[in-house]
């Protein structure tokens, strides 16, 4: 048998040959870190909303949700979800009256509002402001069906 013309190569140990990778990996790593922490806020979040997520959800699991302000008091329970003319969802909360007699539709942005746990949390608007809102009268918007899913932010 001829000798092969090709010199023999001695391998290097495995461990050697890994420790690159992983350097390279933390490296990758610590600069992301670096980077989410001196980067500018996107112009989405807001500092006072802190909105963690987008997560979608059956109409059909809001209806009847309380509605809170940050101080977790509820101003109502929604009494269903509808899309304005303008295609921007709302949530429909009923103020004032007496054992339903008497009260107002009002809509609430669903950018105003997170998921949180059991409840639906308003945290852009404060609430004296709900009862300066309009009187929702149902023109121009339509009333989505229970079975129909949306996009709301969870806490």
């Amino acid at each position: 048998m001829p000798d092969d013309p090709a010199p023999r190569m001695r391998h290097a140990p495995v461990s050697t040959l890994w420790r690159p990778a992983v350097l390279t990996s933390i490296l990758i790593a610590l600069a992301a870190q670096v980077q989410a922490q001196t980067s500018p806020p996107s112009p989405v979040a807001s500092s006072s909303s802190a909105k963690a997520s987008t997560n979608p959800v059956r109409v059909a699991d809001l209806i009847d949700l309380p509605i809170v302000d940050e101080n977790r008091s509820t101003l109502g329970r929604i009494r269903a979800v509808v899309r304005s003319g303008d295609g921007k969802i709302q949530l429909l909360l009923p103020l004032g009256g007496l054992f339903g007699f008497g009260e107002r539709l009002v809509p609430v942005p669903i950018e105003s509002v997170v998921l949180t746990g059991p409840q639906i949390m308003v945290v852009d608007l404060p609430p004296h402001r709900f009862q300066k809102t309009a009187t929702w009268y149902g023109s121009n918007s339509e009333t989505l069906a229970p079975a129909e899913t949306i996009s709301i932010s969870r806490r």
